[in-house]
């Protein structure tokens, strides 16, 4: 008990840059998850036509089956599985708006189950034709500007500070 009035004051919590990278990888996939499909595009604002099997088209599936058999339906989402994606979503407004579109891109690689961001294979979808190491240290700073978002703004608690 550390309050005058006899009560528990809350405990501060930092997020990492591992942990909001984590969250936002499972943001993208509980987006994905998502029944409505409109709905989870505008969620993401990303490709979700590319990036999604179209089962009720007849895609093949890996039952062995080509349409034919029941219908794959989406996993069941909680109402908290929603609220943490919306919230992580949300951690997007303490980022420059030029470096979103940089974010979504790595976090979708990483949610199709890369280990790492092909930072090579991202330059031309971002209309360049040099400057890996660059993206990676501008992901890197946007990363950690939502890090020290979620510590109050205190550039001190940031990760990235030694």
């Amino acid at each position: 008990m550390d309050g005058r009035d006899g009560k528990d004051l809350p405990v501060e919590r930092y997020l990492s840059f591992d942990e909001v990278q984590d969250r936002l990888v499972e943001a993208v996939l509980t987006c994905w998850r998502y029944p409505d499909r409109e709905r989870g595009w505008q969620t993401l604002r990303s490709a979700w036509p590319e990036i999604s099997r179209d089962v009720w088209a007849g895609d093949y599936d890996a039952r062995g089956g080509d349409g034919d058999s029941a219908p794959l339906r989406a996993a069941a989402m909680t109402r908290a599985d929603v609220d943490e994606m919306e919230e992580a979503f949300g951690w997007l407004s303490a980022v420059d708006p030029g470096d979103r579109k940089l974010i979504a891109r790595a976090i979708v690689q990483l949610a199709r189950g890369k280990r790492e961001v092909s930072w090579v294979e991202m330059l031309p979808r971002l209309g360049l034709d040099h400057g890996a190491d660059g993206l990676r240290m501008r992901y890197a700073r946007a990363i950690n500007a939502i890090c020290a978002s979620q510590s109050g703004g205190n550039p001190s608690r940031s990760v990235s500070m030694g």
